[in-house]
């Protein structure tokens, strides 16, 4: 897979993660395995993928001054 590709995929995974809750969950536990979902191509090794959550820790963040 080439940057370009791997730009790409991330930008679909990105997508896709905003609608489905259940491929989200794939994308904070498994990154290789969402990018391989959407690309089906495996990503090269030593190449380390990493998704976040942007939602606000409400323990952190009480007054919801995040948002």
């Amino acid at each position: 897979m080439t940057e370009e590709e791997l730009k790409r995929a991330v930008q679909r995974v990105f997508r896709l993660s905003q609608t489905d809750p259940e491929f989200r969950a794939i994308c904070l536990s498994n990154p290789n395995e969402a990018i391989q979902r959407i690309t089906g191509k495996t990503v090269a090794p030593g190449i380390r993928i990493q998704f976040l959550d942007s939602v606000p820790d409400k323990a952190s963040d009480p007054g919801g001054a995040g948002k």
